[in-house]
């Protein structure tokens, strides 16, 4: 040991400076985030999204349905798939119905809810099995990971459709109440679907 020095300065100092090493590397790596251009957003983000969609936003005389879904609380919905763009995405819709009928008409008081799906989300789609995705309102404006319009304070909504409609564990309930129930999701409600031939 020379003069002046204790047992462990050595460690002491090692550390010292790999934690001052860790700290300039922290704010290094802070400072490339804030700087990053994948985090800054273009000042007509909201009107980039929007144009994305169709103009008349309600207008799905053009999609094929392929879905009538019923809720006991929430009436009906039908869900339609637009024609296929460039890359094969397709504009899918989920139409609110006037009453609890596949063959009623859209209900044009409501709008409807749109997502672009790729092709892989088409198949599962058209399948009817297990498939889940976020839907879009009108106004929506989706900024850094949040999923709402813009300050209209409504969150996007998950759709999840499971066509099996399996039989009921008892005749005296439906199939909601089994044991292993099975049944699609919109905004907080249950629904029952099935294919439109």
């Amino acid at each position: 040991m020379g003069a002046g020095h204790k047992q462990g300065d050595g460690v002491h100092l090692l550390a010292t400076g790999t934690n001052h090493m860790r700290t300039i590397m922290s704010a290094a790596a802070l400072a490339m985030l804030i700087a990053s251009p994948a985090e800054a957003v273009r000042p007509d983000e909201c009107e980039q999204q929007r144009a994305l969609f169709p103009k008349q936003w309600n207008d799905v005389s053009k999609e094929k349905p392929l879905f009538f879904c019923w809720s006991h609380y929430s009436g009906a919905l039908k869900i339609t798939l637009g024609a296929a763009d460039d890359k094969g995405r397709r504009l899918m819709s989920l139409v609110p119905l006037e009453r609890n009928d596949a063959k009623a008409k859209q209900d044009t008081s409501k709008d409807v809810f749109r997502i672009w799906l790729d092709k892989e989300q088409i198949q599962r789609l058209q399948e009817g099995k297990y498939f889940a995705t976020v839907v879009r309102q009108k106004e929506s404006c989706w900024i850094r990971g949040a999923l709402s319009g813009p300050d209209d304070g409504k969150e996007d909504s998950v759709f999840f459709l499971d066509g099996a409609n399996p039989k009921s564990d008892s005749p005296d309930a439906g199939s909601f109440y089994n044991k292993a129930p099975r049944f699609s999701v919109f905004q907080g409600d249950s629904y029952s679907c099935e294919a439109i031939k």
